[in-house]
């Protein structure tokens, strides 16, 4: 690596890194009432890492990460609560602290015979797209507070709920306009509320 691309790399995650410090305070919905919701819904899943390299896609699986959905619909208000877990021992920290915390509201209205709505988030804000039952969902977001060296500038996210599989895919990508950089490819399963007739773990007596 020449200095000046090792230069730039360098500056490039330290704007990233700058964006996990601005996290520290993220947005988040304040309220002193228990958060409603008629369905409540958790994902459990993990999100694997690439990026655009000298025209190429690349693994980074040193960002790869797991992580949890809360996800509290109330009719057209969605509150979810992702919370990420970057575990992998290579991690330099460039996307910020190894376990973060990102809020999500979304308020959808009827549109063209599905749903179109505002989000606001600890990442920044942005617009909404689906369908009438909210399996194919499309999300774009401007980046709040990222440096101006940042290689990106907007969040794009594209969803898909098999709900009768109780699975979630989701592709995030981290773009500067439409000029790639980074995109986290995640699968997800469904967590529903269960009832168990028995202590779902023990420990086994020994003979």
């Amino acid at each position: 690596m020449t200095t000046m691309r090792a230069m730039a790399m360098a500056m490039a995650m330290a704007a990233v890194g700058a964006q996990g410090c601005a996290s520290a305070r993220p947005w988040m919905p304040l309220t002193a009432a228990p958060t409603p919701a008629a369905t409540t819904l958790v994902w459990v899943g993990r999100g694997e890492c690439e990026r655009m390299e000298n025209g190429a896609w690349v693994r980074r699986p040193e960002y790869d990460y797991e992580f949890t959905v809360e996800q509290r619909r109330n009719g057209a208000r969605w509150d979810s609560v992702k919370t990420m877990r970057r575990l992998h021992p290579a991690y330099d920290g460039g996307a910020g602290e190894r376990t973060q915390v990102y809020f999500f509201r979304q308020d959808f209205v009827g549109a063209d015979g599905g749903v179109r709505g505002a989000l606001t988030s600890s990442l920044g804000t942005g617009e909404v797209r689906g369908d009438g039952e909210f399996r194919q969902m499309r999300m774009e977001l401007a980046a709040a507070g990222v440096s101006s060296f940042a290689p990106f500038d907007r969040y794009r996210i594209s969803q898909t709920y098999d709900y009768e599989g109780g699975r979630l895919t989701e592709l995030v990508e981290l773009n500067r306009g439409a000029t790639p950089w980074v995109r986290n490819r995640e699968t997800a399963t469904l967590y529903a509320p269960h009832r168990f007739d028995v202590a779902p773990s023990r420990v086994e007596a020994r003979p």
